[in-house]
Order: structure tokens, then sequence, then C-alpha cells
């Protein structure tokens, strides 16, 4: 299985590179404060921040100021300046909430995924169907969006096919084979799909049974995504009209402690696979 070499990162994961290196050259300068870089380029101290982080665009002037205020070396200035100019184009994540545009490209560019969903398929796992279905009941979605958003969805199915694919560890809950989303039939197809990903060599499936019991993730579905272009680990939490990101202690050391423990408490790969066997013969 390819772990991403070769392949260009998207815009998103570029901000965050970029960041990172904005930030080791203010760090090289011996500049500590992100205050002593926004007082004289006239900036806020959130605008600092953000850029470090990956959360906004710079501009080619803007990393010119940054470049002379670091008193950056040539070579260095020129790979930041190349890097920068390729962060600010866009990418094409289709018809997506705003919000949810940079996990899509971060999931894309992903070198790992670790994801647990107790209630439902994940979102690069849904078949059109199961995720039409579910786009069906958003009451901030237009109905005349759903077709796009469905799209979507199907090209995040292809990060699990391509010849880079990411390894990909889920762990679901045992609601998600019995919660009838979009009718038995399409529930079915769904699973039956759910199957073949899990026969995938870099994938990991493990079903949580009801009867393990409670859980330190009770009711908070994550993802965590491992950029090694970037050297980032990053939480991705969703909820209906928001997401949020952790890159850093406590949250992604926590989260990883959680996903270890769940995979300890669900079923191993074997008896994944016949447990969804009998949800699907259960639908037949």
């Amino acid at each position: 299985m390819a772990t991403g070499a070769g392949r260009t990162p998207g815009p998103k994961v570029l901000r965050l590179q970029l960041g990172r290196e904005l930030r080791r050259l203010r760090e090289a300068a011996g500049i500590d404060s992100r205050e002593a870089v926004a007082t004289p380029l006239g900036w806020d101290v959130s605008k600092v921040s953000r850029v470090e982080l990956g959360q906004s665009t710079v501009s080619a002037d803007e990393i010119e100021q940054l470049l002379k205020l670091f008193g950056t070396a040539r070579e260095d200035g020129e790979r930041v300046r190349k890097l920068g100019e390729a962060a600010r184009k866009r990418g094409t994540y289709g018809k997506v909430p705003d919000w949810a545009k940079g996990y899509i490209g971060m999931e894309s560019d992903a070198d790992a995924l670790k994801i647990y969903y107790g209630e439902l398929i994940p979102g690069p796992l849904q078949i059109d169907s199961y995720a039409r279905a579910i786009l069906s009941t958003s009451v901030t979605v237009a109905a005349a969006d759903i077709d796009r958003l469905v799209q979507s969805r199907a090209r995040r199915r292809e990060i699990l096919v391509r010849d880079d694919s990411p390894t990909v560890e889920v762990v679901l809950g045992e609601a998600v084979l019995r919660r009838h989303v979009g009718g038995p039939a399409v529930l079915r197809d769904q699973l039956k799909h759910l199957r073949e990903m899990a026969e995938l060599p870099h994938v990991t499936l493990q079903v949580l049974q009801f009867s393990s019991g409670e859980h330190a993730a009770l009711e908070t579905p994550f993802t965590l995504l491992y950029l090694r272009e970037v050297g980032a680990t990053y939480v991705y939490l969703e909820d209906l009209t928001s997401a949020d990101f952790w890159d850093r202690a406590p949250h992604v050391p926590v989260y990883e402690m959680v996903f270890d423990r769940l995979q300890i408490a669900a079923l191993g790969k074997r008896e994944t696979l016949a447990t969804l066997d009998r949800a699907i013969a259960d639908l037949a």
C-alpha cells in the first residue's frame, strides 16, 4: 500500500506546511512571540496565529514582508515562495459546506486515517443511496444540493481504492449495522460495500458490539488524520453546523488513547466479517 509519495498535496495541507515553515523561520530568527511579527507588519496577532496554523492564505507580498523580517536566506526564501504560490491555489472539493472543505482536502492528502463512528457509516465508506438518505434529513442542506453532495461523497470513496490510498482503521458501533438508513435494501447494499472495503489490505474494520458496554467515546464520533507531509496529526470533530480541528496536546493523545481502547474492545477482523455477514443475511 502506497503512502502518498509523489502525490501533490492539496491547498489545505500546503497551507499547513507553509505555516509551519514560517513559524520555523520566525523562531530561527530569534523572534519568540507572534506579537513581534504582528507589530512591524501592522497585523493582528490573531492573523499571525492563523497563518502559522495553516488557517489563512498568505499573499505573495505578505510572504515577502515575512521573509524580510526574518532575514531569511535566499534558498529558504525561494522554497517558501514556491510553497506559498502552491498553497494559494484552490482545491476541487465539490459542493460541500465551507467549514467542511478543509477536512475533505486533508482527508484526501492523509497518509493514515483512524475513524470511530457509533451510529452511521463514515463519509468515505458511504454508497450513494446511503449518503442520499442521510443528506435528505439535513435541515442545512437544500434539496437542490443533495445530488451534488452525493457526488462529493462518491469522490471521497476514491481515496480507498486509488494506488496511493492511506491506511484506514475504522471502528463502527453495532448500531451502524442495525439502523435502517434508507430502508433495509439500502442498508443491505451499504453493508455489502462495507464488507468489500474491509477485505482491502490497507483497511482495518472492526465492529464494537452493544455487549461491550460503556466506553469513553459514547456519542462522540471522531477522525484522526495523519499527514506525514507536514508532520502533523489532527483530530476532526463535526456537528450539525460546524467542525473543529485539534492538533496538539491534550487533544491528540487523548483521542489516540481512546481509539486504541476502542480497537481492543471491538471484534477482530474475522469476527467483524462474520458479524457483517449475519447482518446482511438478516436484511435479505
